[in-house]
């Protein structure tokens, strides 16, 4: 998966541009930032809304709701998971 990432002042905004390697062209760009009341959501090409709880959990909120946005939410969330550790981590040093 290519990845293109601007980070943000607050830990969980974020904003993702990626395709997945192999690609079937489909570009997606996605604005991550905390739900009020639990969980991430993952704006989708501000076409789709998504709420992330972690360990694959994701529900679709409204929107275009289809198979390959969500298999692809789901790797970009896990990306995003696994960046938030990364650079807690690197902080804490």
């Amino acid at each position: 998966m290519s990845v293109k990432i601007q980070i943000a002042d607050h830990w969980a905004n974020s904003h993702y541009v990626f395709e997945t390697n192999p690609s079937d062209g489909t570009k997606y760009t996605v604005q991550v930032c905390p739900a009020e009341y639990g969980g991430i959501y993952a704006i989708v090409n501000e076409s789709s809304l998504w709420r992330w709880h972690g360990n694959n959990d994701v529900k679709f909120l409204c929107g275009n709701n289809n198979n390959y946005t969500k298999k692809a939410v789901i790797k970009i969330m896990t990306y995003h998971d696994q960046r938030m550790i990364d650079l807690s981590n690197e902080a804490s040093l």
